[in-house]
């Protein structure tokens, strides 16, 4: 297996998890976080790697660095995997401007469509430097710091078939091809990263999971399983709904749709029964992300482009509408919507040959 430097951006559990797999499978890697996280990666520091328990790789994984000092962590990678929330790609696609060289891949795992908002940055930057930039539709574990902060345990690895894509896609391929040796064997290519963005099941199953059960969430102060008492036939009619919803938009598109089971097993390699038997408590609170960044990233996203095709998604709207109320927050004008990426003048042919080629 060739040796391969990479940086993952983000020292959160997920950040931490694909750190210490890679590591541990004999790359290079080096860990970053932002100064005011220091608590997600000072244990780190002070090792010099990960303690990793779980189904994936086991023991010490040494890190080529831990650092708070970006240049440090990407200068020479081929590969940076930005592991951070998606209401951290804007300043993560900032800071990474200035330093980027030519010929590295960027990956969001997952995106939601952080590849629209990183390249509109870049452009506003004048960022000329050729740099591949690609999204898919999940994280490549479930994982949680169950011995603290300088530890991992990956309870599951995600794939085998996740939506993955580039953008623009004839990037694609390329994108794919700089995963080999890390986690090309658990991506397929998507059509454009439409699919990934809107794909991404939490998107779907997290707020109608968090809003549909806010107050046995509140009442019961973090004693609450979402996945396995929150999403009872009830709430599943209504994921059902808003997956219908989807499937319109996307043949309104042009796209073949899949079904949310479908893109689940595809994701997470089982169905979400089993998925329900292993999954942790949460959320916590109506300001937990799964309300906070599923909506205004992912849901606002795939409404605004809706509306742009016609197609009505009144469950969206209302999960929406729920979310602004209980949180005082306007969640679609702030949200990822095409006005604040950027696209708003283009028509669906247009954004779909933005998707596909880069040119607007």
């Amino acid at each position: 297996m060739e040796k391969k430097k990479l940086c993952i951006v983000g020292a959160g559990n997920g950040g931490k998890a694909i750190a210490a797999d890679m590591a541990l499978a004999g790359h290079e890697c080096r860990l970053f976080e932002f100064k005011e996280y220091a608590d997600n990666i000072k244990a780190v520091c002070e090792q010099g790697g990960i303690h990793t328990t779980g189904i994936a790789r086991t023991g010490f994984a040494k890190l080529a660095a831990a650092t708070m000092d970006m240049t440090e962590a990407v200068k020479g990678s081929e590969v940076i995997m930005v592991a951070t929330q998606s209401l951290t790609h804007e300043r993560v696609a900032k800071e990474l401007a200035p330093i980027l060289e030519n010929g590295q891949v960027v990956i969001l795992w997952p995106g939601s469509g952080g590849t629209l908002v990183m390249r509109k940055i870049w452009d506003e930057m004048g960022m000329d430097k050729r740099v591949i930039l690609a999204e898919a539709v999940t994280f490549p574990y479930c994982c949680r710091a169950l011995n603290g902060p300088g530890t991992v345990n990956i309870h599951r690895v995600d794939g085998p078939n996740m939506l993955f894509a580039a953008l623009p896609a004839c990037d694609t391929a390329a994108a794919i091809k700089a995963l080999e040796g890390t986690y090309a064997n658990v991506v397929k290519p998507a059509r454009s990263i439409l699919e990934p963005a809107f794909y991404n099941v939490n998107i779907i199953v997290h707020p109608v999971g968090a809003l549909l059960n806010m107050g046995r969430i509140e009442f019961s102060k973090g004693e609450f399983y979402m996945y396995k008492e929150g999403i009872t036939p009830s709430v599943k009619k209504v994921i059902y709904s808003m997956d219908q919803e989807r499937s319109n938009l996307f043949r309104a598109l042009g796209y073949k749709p899949y079904t949310y089971d479908e893109v689940f097993a595809d994701s997470f390699n089982m169905p979400v029964a089993e998925f329900a038997k292993t999954s942790s408590k949460g959320p916590f609170s109506m300001q937990d992300r799964y309300v906070t960044e599923d909506i205004p990233m992912g849901a606002t996203l795939t409404v605004s482009i809706a509306r742009k095709a016609g197609i009505s998604t009144p469950t969206y709207d209302c999960m929406i509408h729920l979310a602004s109320v209980v949180n005082e927050t306007n969640y679609y004008s702030i949200g990822r919507n095409l006005e604040n990426l950027g696209l708003a003048d283009l028509s669906l042919i247009q954004l779909e040959k933005y998707l596909q080629s880069g040119q607007k």
